[in-house]
């Protein structure tokens, strides 16, 4: 009697491969669209200096330079990842899905805002003789409009397809090797970019004079300058010992966003965003402009800032179940 041998079965799932392209071709078009922000701002540099408009300010070069920076990361961001998703990687979907997770949550958080201040902004503009009314309220809605679109359904869309099951089986059979990113659980992984983010983020405060909150003081220049790179180099440690589900790194993250927010909150019940703002070499016609909305809004900023550190602080617990559980020591 002989024995047949066992029939291995493949997975069943759908091969997401044309999405995995069309998703990875996206990408490399924002990537491309981001890279194109670029020119089209100094550009408009050159123009505000060469045919200055009633009630604007030129744009200086130390105010547009933090944003051509940040397009640049942007544009290199999107068209790795392009490529990553094309390519069916492990690691391009695990990034993927951790900093869409992001992107829409902040997206959603930013645009609420938005739609609190944009229609003050653009009315103090056409009242200002900037541009006429029915103008300014054309451009509002076709900024909040493109808001929703990058800020909202894109990175949606991405959630829903690099998240599901189908998409992660077609990236694990086109490469069945592990991958960096598989040594850190998703939610873990997301808190790590995060932290990165912040870190570098911290690092072009040097083009607003170093001016940042610092537990009841405002501070700028070399004083300034030092906060900025002690907690830069801070959240680096995080953003590594995040990875590496390192405990001391989760209970120093919790330790951090409690000194924030107390920071934050002592700053802010001596000084005004318009404090902050004249410490930033803001030219001072751009801060004419936000001062109204500044000093209205002052009470929506600290309900905002509250909010963000309690989602903060609950996230950071929620990720504290993928952490090893310290051994209690030997008797």
């Amino acid at each position: 009697m002989s024995v047949s041998d066992p029939v291995t079965q493949a997975p069943v799932f759908k091969d997401r491969k044309r999405g995995l392209v069309l998703f990875g071709v996206l990408q490399i078009g924002l990537g491309g669209l981001c890279a194109l922000m670029i020119p089209l701002m100094l550009i408009g540099m050159l123009v505000s200096k060469a045919v200055p408009s009633k009630g604007a300010a030129p744009v200086d070069a130390h105010v547009l330079m933090p944003s051509i920076v940040v397009y640049a990361l942007i544009a290199a961001w999107f068209i790795w990842l392009g490529f990553g998703s094309i390519l069916a990687r492990r690691w391009a979907r695990a990034l993927l899905v951790a900093a869409s997770w992001g992107w829409l949550i902040s997206g959603i958080s930013g645009l609420s805002v938005m739609g609190l201040i944009l229609p003050d902004l653009y009315a103090q503009m056409s009242a200002q003789g900037q541009m006429p009314h029915a103008m300014a309220r054309i451009v509002m809605w076709v900024t909040f409009s493109f808001m929703t679109v990058f800020y909202v359904l894109i990175p949606g869309a991405m959630v829903l397809f690099y998240g599901s099951r189908n998409v992660r089986a077609t990236c694990e059979l086109r490469n069945p090797e592990p991958s960096w990113t598989d040594a850190c659980p998703l939610p873990v992984l997301a808190l790590s970019l995060l932290f990165a983010v912040w870190s570098c983020s911290l690092l072009f405060m040097g083009f607003y004079g170093w001016a940042l909150p610092f537990f009841g003081f405002l501070v700028s220049g070399p004083i300034g300058a030092a906060v900025a790179l002690a907690t830069s180099a801070l959240l680096a440690y995080l953003a590594w010992g995040t990875y590496r589900l390192d405990v001391r790194a989760w209970t120093c993250s919790a330790g951090l966003i409690f000194a924030w927010a107390l920071s934050i909150g002592l700053t802010f019940s001596r000084f005004g965003l318009m404090d902050l703002y004249a410490k930033m070499n803001i030219p001072a016609q751009q801060l004419e402009l936000m001062k109204p909305i500044c000093n209205t809004r002052g009470p929506m900023f600290a309900c905002f800032c509250a909010l963000w550190f309690a989602g903060l602080l609950g996230y950071l617990l929620y990720t504290r179940r993928f952490y090893p559980t310290p051994r209690p020591p030997a008797a």
